[in-house]
């Protein structure tokens, strides 16, 4: 069975890709996983008791970005499963692809100068990905596919 791996940041820019996530999963009738990893490397300059608070409390809010993003899978009747990991996100993503088994990784895209990633991370995240694992990647923006990368 081909499983769907979908990272999410939450906020409203990630509602559509998550819902094309679901749509997929449900055309294919496919289990969802859904992603969320916490980076507070940014934050080394902060003492380190401050660090462990800041990044139980970014746990909670990405425990209940997954929970929403899981209620609405489940409305629409695909199996889902939530995954709340802390660090790189390419390493999670490693992780998480073999722990699952994954076929198709469903990636958002940068929304511009204010994103949090950018187009050539992105583009070397893919890469690597795929020389890694094998597995297929749809980059999606406000819920429409704008890159599909097939393995070979």
């Amino acid at each position: 069975m081909n499983t769907i791996l979908c990272t999410t940041r939450g906020g409203e820019a990630s509602y559509p890709n998550q819902d094309r996530a679901i749509q997929l999963a449900k055309e294919q009738g496919s289990p969802l996983v859904f992603l969320h990893v916490i980076n507070i490397e940014f934050l080394d300059r902060i003492a380190s008791p401050v660090l462990v608070d800041i990044e139980s409390e970014l746990k909670h809010l990405g425990e209940f970005v997954l929970a929403m993003a899981q209620e609405r899978a489940e409305d629409a009747g695909v199996q889902v499963h939530t995954v709340c990991k802390s660090g790189d996100l390419k390493q999670a993503l490693l992780e998480v692809i073999q722990e699952f088994n994954i076929h198709t990784l469903v990636l958002g895209s940068p929304a511009g100068d204010t994103a949090s990633t950018t187009q050539p991370y992105l583009q070397s995240l893919i890469q690597t990905i795929m020389e890694r694992t094998g597995v297929e990647v749809v980059v999606v923006h406000n819920g429409e596919v704008v890159e599909h990368y097939s393995p070979v």
